[in-house]
């Protein structure tokens, strides 16, 4: 395999190791490919990178919206992201300071999307990003470690790297169902939910409510209501497997074990 694109972004349940169990699944006549839960955007990037213009239509989601706010100024105004990143990085000598100024109206801008720019939101994700535990941004907590050894010129200059695997791309903030639902011709969908054993965790969104709110049973209802072929990596839960009891599973092990579910059809 040609190396592949690496996302500039720090994930908790990213799947860049996960890309070799994954890719093989993924059909080779297909016209669009769509990801509502795109996250760190792993898998994308590998689709994008491999499949080129094979596949006409790209489209990626996220309901997180300061995550959609960057992955949208990535794609229309990289130049100007990459070179305010790299401002804040010179000029930082205090990464604590930094963090503190960047979270401390993030119940405000959890509530009012108005409250900050989308490029500034942009700049204020990659940033908190690289800064805290485990890349877990409002969520988390500031890591000293992180800020030294995370927040580089190297994790910079991905973003400027990746840009251009965006161009063209549709890029949405809405639920996941919408591109469920939406019309298409040979519509592969690559699906990353949030685990059933972390519904508890914290770790997406201002106080983990990306994550908490999730409702599975309904996730895995409108699955078997979508006429798309589609590919679902999942934790393993007895839950989840009677969930899913009408899809194949495949089961396999990267770190921690995990599920695929996939649609017979594909």
């Amino acid at each position: 395999m040609a190396k592949l694109p690496k996302s500039p972004l720090r994930y908790p349940g990213g799947k860049s190791r996960a890309l070799k169990q994954i890719l093989p699944h993924v059909p080779l006549n297909i016209s669009e490919f769509r990801e509502p839960f795109v996250g760190g955007g792993s898998v994308f990037f590998a689709i994008r990178n491999l499949f080129q213009d094979r596949i006409n239509s790209y489209w990626i989601n996220d309901l997180n919206y300061d995550l959609y706010c960057f992955w949208k100024e990535v794609r229309d105004n990289a130049q100007d992201l990459v070179a305010t990143l790299r401002e804040t990085h010179t000029t930082t000598t205090d990464g604590r300071a930094l963090f503190e100024k960047l979270t401390q109206a993030k119940d405000e801008l959890n509530q009012n999307r108005n409250a900050l720019c989308e490029f500034q939101r942009a700049v204020r994700f990659f940033v908190l990003n690289r800064i805290t535990f485990s890349g877990t941004v409002d969520s988390g907590g500031y890591s000293q470690s992180a800020y030294e050894k995370r927040f580089t010129d190297s994790s910079i200059e991905r973003v400027k790297n990746i840009s251009p695997y965006l161009a063209g791309t549709k890029i949405t903030n809405g639920d996941y169902t919408e591109a469920l639902w939406q019309d298409g011709d040979n519509v592969f969908i690559f699906l990353d939910p949030p685990y059933w054993k972390a519904t508890e965790s914290k770790l997406y969104g201002v106080r983990g409510t990306l994550h908490t709110e999730f409702d599975h049973a309904q996730f895995a209802e409108n699955m078997r209501k979508c006429q798309h072929k589609w590919l679902i990596t999942y934790d393993d839960s007895p839950i989840i497997r009677e969930l899913f009891a009408f899809a194949e599973i495949q089961e396999w092990t990267l770190q921690y074990g995990m599920n695929n579910y996939r649609n017979t059809s594909a």
